[in-house]
């Protein structure tokens, strides 16, 4: 569809959705807001529409056949006995057993120790070994070929930092063997051998031998791929194999996807079963796919299809939440002619208009421009229908996507492949990136009221429900604080009256319960209540009780929303009472930057950025945790967790908490900081081999922290898209529904513009700005019945016209309420198209 066209659409149905109350956000713009903020001479936002990585319907197709070798000469199934006894073990001191979740041969730790197979080849031809193997960080290992090392599978940074162990998850690799090491022979002995300091050795999966084209080797082995795209471009792909062979296809999506696979298969010969083996990273694409089941390891993740012979058309009964790569193989002796290959597209359920995007970002960087479209799609696919969540704990066998983890049509869950369940914390990201990309605010409205329903008597409300069989989990108490942002932070993007009201008294007795966890210096300890996003309790932490205070201001402002002047007066003397004490007690001034708790001395990413956000960490203070993010946290992939290992707070790269490191920059002027932190966290993630939306974690080596179990399309890192809007823009609420709004912008350094469409109950808000010499001009176009306070910068700054009209000049206002904050000349009570001028 041509951009102008689906921007034409994206607001047509804009009345019918406003009369559904909550489900969406935008009403039909006022014709000044229909397009880019006139005046400025920059693009039309629909160029923007380029961006966009969700589909345009529920039919998907691949965009390539990334791999597929047109003779598999033979194939070993480790620790098969069938299969090693058929390709001539030498076995050695070897075993046999699971790692990963799949049946291994293993050399174990001993220096030297080795096993082997025999394999067909056709004779006097170089060939490829495809190797499947349990990955490691420290494994070093050798392959041979006829007694000659062809490979050195050296140690792997890349898989260091997992989370259990050497649990890293199934990954490949390619060996070259050149023609003369195979000679004249049918066939050669491809050996694994540890070295010196093998680690925990060699751990193989399987073994293949594999041509592009050419001639099969002799029976009994081998096997046949013809056509490998013809599946997809109207055409057919043959897959035929004898009885030890597994020819198999790679798909390319392009991008994260997910949903139920659908094909039509003609079996001419056996009746093989179909195997669909998936990934969100070419790194962990093997035949038994990659983690998304807890416990890991146990469940198949590989679906497959049985086949009986004639035409049929076949549809996976399993959703893969998400993926980019797809291997389709074939199991069993036969001979398939595949068609017709698609994927029913299942994410964001609801929505009927997938890439109808009713918010908008462009700027004239293209990195920030492409960040803010993925984390918005990383929410879409991390959007699903409650009746698909992940069964927990998972049991051995097929894998299944049939829990129920909410009601409704659909949700905001926390990841797409996994653990498809709602987070309260993971929504407090994602929510806000929903509200300004799609426009659909139902599925953030869903998670808020189903936790909430979920109330303890004792006022918690829970963190995580656990599928229909455990239901609600009481061992996450800082997701009850953030709760009570989700629900404020609902408010505010939507207006949505009743829900507001519906919940407050939840919302209250939520906060009750949270200050029974404050003790008599105000610092929090959640006691029994479990830990924080990714560590245990700490008793009287410098995270926690500083979130209890920026959600305590939240709650203040719900109060008076409510007409509770005093409720509010009592939440913002309790916030500053636990302020209090965390400086008092928590602050290390030779370090410049807070403790994690009074008994863990490390300093961390997450107590530090949220210290400054919630406003305990002012002047001096605030400067100096930005001092020590940059001297004592910057990595190359980000910013570490905490400064030192061994404490209580794991050491790696949280997308989540950098979350809050990015505001704790911005909300200090520190425009620069949060630019580096945001290129440094994030934009890695849009690599060549990855599914283009952001990842759950991030290891020091710069891949995924938990290994093949890392969810790569997970909503609490996809914080650029709110960021980029509410802080490089400037368009934030002020109060419910953007009645009042403030466009503050926070230019980065060689950002020469940035524009965007923000959707609100009343209609859209345009934005837009541009720096031209010594002359930076914002217009901003507000919806009938909203007011703006809008700010240019004052730095450098001698003259600020309003609408031609001069209301700040040489450092003083011209202008009743006309001020100075936070870097910029703030201008009130804008309604209508307003332009401010700032000019040298």
């Amino acid at each position: 569809m041509p951009p102008a066209e689906k921007f034409a659409r994206s607001h047509v149905s804009a009345v019918t959705f406003l009369a559904l109350g909550a489900a969406a956000l935008v009403a039909l713009p006022p014709a000044a807001a229909s397009a880019s903020p006139r005046g400025l001479g920059l693009p039309s936002l629909t160029r923007a529409d380029r961006y966009v990585l969700a589909p345009s319907g529920r039919n998907v197709r691949p965009v390539r056949a990334a791999e597929a070798y047109g003779v598999n000469g033979d194939h070993v199934a480790a620790a098969s006995g069938t299969s090693e006894k058929g390709h001539d073990l030498d076995a050695g001191s070897s075993t046999a057993a699971k790692a990963d979740g799949v049946m291994t041969r293993q050399t174990g730790g001993e220096a030297g120790a080795a096993f082997g197979y025999r394999l067909r080849v056709t004779p006097g031809r170089a060939v490829t070994l495809r190797v499947e193997e349990a990955g490691s960080a420290t494994a070093h290992y050798e392959v041979l070929v006829n007694g000659t090392v062809v490979h050195e599978r050296a140690p792997d940074p890349a898989q260091a930092g997992v989370w259990s162990g050497d649990k890293a998850g199934l990954v490949h690799y390619d060996v070259a063997v050149p023609a003369h090491l195979v000679g004249s022979s049918k066939d050669i002995r491809v050996t694994f051998r540890n070295t010196d300091k093998p680690g925990p050795g060699a751990r193989v999966h399987a073994v293949w031998t594999l041509y592009k084209d050419g001639q099969a080797p002799a029976a009994p082995f081998g096997g046949t791929v013809r056509n490998p795209s013809g599946a997809f471009r109207n055409g057919t792909t043959t897959l035929g194999s004898n009885e030890y062979g597994r020819p198999y296809v790679v798909y390319d999506f392009g991008q994260e996807v997910g949903g139920q696979i659908q094909v039509t298969a003609d079996v001419r010969e056996g009746s093989p079963r179909i195997g669909l083996a998936f990934s969100e990273s070419a790194q962990y694409l093997t035949t038994a796919s990659d983690y998304s089941q807890d416990p890991v390891g146990l469940a198949t993740e590989t679906h497959y299809l049985e086949t009986k012979n004639g035409r049929s058309a076949l549809t996976d009964p399993v959703i893969r939440g998400g993926f980019r790569y797809l291997m389709v193989f074939l199991d069993g002796p036969g001979e398939v002619r595949l068609s017709d290959l698609r994927l029913k597209f299942t994410a964001d359920p609801a929505n009927p208009d997938l890439d109808g995007y009713k918010g908008a970002f462009l700027s004239s960087d293209d990195t920030l421009n492409r960040l803010w479209y993925a984390g918005a799609y990383t929410v879409q696919m991390s959007t699903i229908d409650p009746a698909t969540g992940r069964p927990y704990p998972g049991q051995e066998g097929p894998v299944r996507n049939d829990a129920i983890v909410g009601e409704g049509d659909s949700v905001i869950s926390d990841g797409a492949k996994r653990d498809r369940m709602i987070w309260g914390g993971d929504n407090a990201v994602a929510d806000p990136v929903a509200y300004l990309s799609t426009g659909q605010a139902g599925p953030a409205a869903g998670a808020v009221g189903f936790m909430a329903k979920g109330q303890a008597a004792d006022g918690q409300i829970p963190g995580l429900y656990l599928t229909d069989k455990f239901g609600y989990n009481m061992g996450w108490g800082e997701y009850a604080a953030w709760w009570v942002h989700n629900y404020w932070t609902h408010y505010l993007y939507t207006g949505d009256q009743a829900f507001f009201d519906k919940w407050y008294d939840a919302m209250k007795k939520n906060v009750a319960w949270l200050e029974s966890n404050a003790g008599d210096d105000g610092l929090l300890t959640m006691k029994g209540a479990g830990g924080t996003w990714g560590y245990g309790n700490e008793a009287g932490g410098t995270y926690v009780s500083s979130l209890y205070v920026k959600v305590l201001g939240q709650a203040a402002q719900a109060a008076e929303a409510k007409g509770d002047t005093g409720l509010a007066g009592a939440y913002r003397e309790r916030a500053a009472r636990t302020a209090k004490a965390v400086n008092d007690r928590l602050w290390d001034p030779a370090a410049g930057a807070y403790k994690v708790s009074p008994s863990d001395g490390n300093h961390p990413q997450d107590g530090n950025a949220m210290a400054v956000v919630a406003g305990v960490a002012t002047g001096d203070r605030a400067a100096s945790v930005l001092k020590f993010f940059g001297d004592r946290l910057a990595d190359p992939h980000g910013d570490l967790t905490v400064d030192r290992a061994g404490g209580a707070v794991p050491q790696y790269i949280s997308p989540f908490v950098s979350a809050q490191s990015l505001l704790a920059h911005s909300s200090q002027g520190d425009t620069a900081g949060a630019m580096s932190l945001l290129r440094r966290t994030w934009y890695p993630m849009l690599g060549k081999a990855q599914p283009g939306t952001l990842w759950e974690n991030v290891s020091r080596a710069g891949a995924p922290q938990l290994g093949s179990y890392t969810s790569l399309s997970h909503g609490w890192a996809a914080a650029p898209t709110s960021f980029l809007t509410n802080q490089v823009l400037g368009v934030a609420p002020a109060s419910g529904g953007f009645r009042t709004f403030t466009v503050l912008p926070h230019p980065a350094s060689g950002l020469r513009w940035a524009q965007g469409r923000v959707p609100t109950p009343h209609g859209d808000i345009t934005a837009a700005w541009k720096r031209d010499g010594g002359t930076f001009t914002l217009r901003v176009d507000a919806p009938r019945g909203t007011t703006a306070t809008a700010g240019v910068p004052a730095r450098g700054a001698s003259e600020v016209r309003a609408g031609g009209t001069v209301v700040w000049r040489h450092g003083a206002a011209v202008k009743p309420g006309v001020t100075v904050r936070d870097g910029l000349v703030q201008v009130p009570g804008l309604t209508g198209t307003s332009i401010l001028t700032a000019s040298r």
